[in-house]
């Protein structure tokens, strides 16, 4: 057991780390521009986010290039929760590939492409604006967030028909039973009318004809609606499509036992500080909150302050540096 906990202890110490890292590179998001992002699964499916949480974080440093050392170039890459199995990179000046030893200095763009642990597919990017100096070791941090799609396929015997069902995972192994991926069908590249099913069993399941479809979940977190598409999804006859969406989310929570607690917001860690005078909304930094904080409620990982709302007619308090992290339970209080 404290062996366990010590791997526990351990663990949390390397996210809080990560975090911490990704708070940082924030700030430099601008200099290496993300492009391409391509999410597609090898089904054919290609996944598109709309006002999701999906983010890449890039950062780059430099240090003095020991002697004897040929690749001026070194790059670590890494994924939040259960998204891809591994990852490859590739140094490209104006669209060629450059081999990393002897690489002479100027600016390039950087090929990511990551092999998808889930359903079998890829997600690939071109960060730019990578730069090599003379005599020095350029090195970049990769940070890729993303949904993870899984999609199980079973014969069934339902006249011809294919029948669908949806599911949310705030994290691997953690269903929310308050999150509903709402499906929706639609025509190749037709976003503007729905195309009904021939059965509804539910909000989140039914039957449709065989076809292929743009095929929409939508998901409503905190009123903010999260668009997750899956076009050129093709449909078989007498298959059963579970859909599951895993969020590779956290869980945060108001435990603080003051039942007045009527919401609570988040906002960028830091926020608090920079505020003179009584505590109150800023609206124009608001990440959004959660009318009923006393749930678990899934949140995107990061570092925020939080600001409760206390009484009818609020009185309100700030909770700072509350961190969430993928798979985990955070306790505001």
């Amino acid at each position: 057991m404290i062996f366990l906990n010590s791997l526990k202890i351990t663990a949390m110490k390397n996210f809080l780390s990560l975090l911490t890292l990704m708070m940082v590179m924030i700030a430099s998001l601008q200099a290496q521009p993300v492009s391409e992002y391509n999410y597609k699964l090898d089904n054919g499916i290609t996944v598109k986010n709309e006002r999701c949480w999906n983010q890449v974080w890039i950062q780059q440093s430099y240090a003095n290039l020991n002697a004897g050392e040929k690749a001026p170039l070194a790059v670590n890459i890494r994924a939040m929760g259960d998204l891809i199995s591994s990852s490859t990179f590739k140094l490209l000046k104006e669209g060629k590939e450059v081999k990393l030893q002897g690489a002479v200095p100027g600016t390039y763009n950087l090929k990511l492409s990551f092999k998808l642990s889930g359903k079998a597919g890829m997600i690939s990017l071109i960060a730019g604006n990578i730069i090599i100096k003379p005599n020095t070791k350029t090195s970049v941090s990769v940070i890729l967030y993303d949904y993870q799609i899984l999609i199980d396929e079973s014969p069934a015997s339902i006249n011809g028909l294919s029948y669908y069902e949806t599911k949310i995972y705030r994290y691997k192994g953690n269903s929310d039973l308050n999150l509903k991926g709402i499906p929706s069908f639609y025509a190749l590249g037709k976003h503007d009318k729905t195309i009904s099913p021939d059965e509804s069993k539910n909000d989140l399941s039914g039957k449709i004809k065989p076809g292929t479809y743009d095929f929409l979940i939508t998901i409503d977190i905190s009123g903010q609606k999260q668009k997750i598409w899956l076009e050129n999804f093709i449909m078989k006859p007498d298959i059963n499509y579970k859909i599951a969406v895993n969020l590779n989310g956290g869980i945060i929570i108001y435990t603080g036992g003051n039942k007045n607690v009527k919401d609570m917001h988040l906002y960028p860690a830091g926020t608090a500080a920079s505020q003179t005078g009584t505590p109150s909304p800023i609206k124009n930094m608001d990440l959004g909150g959660y009318e009923n904080p006393a749930m678990m409620n899934a949140c995107r990982p990061a570092s925020y302050d939080v600001l409760l709302a206390i009484g009818k007619d609020p009185k309100y308090e700030w909770r700072k540096n509350i961190v969430v992290t993928t798979g985990s339970k955070t306790e505001v209080k």
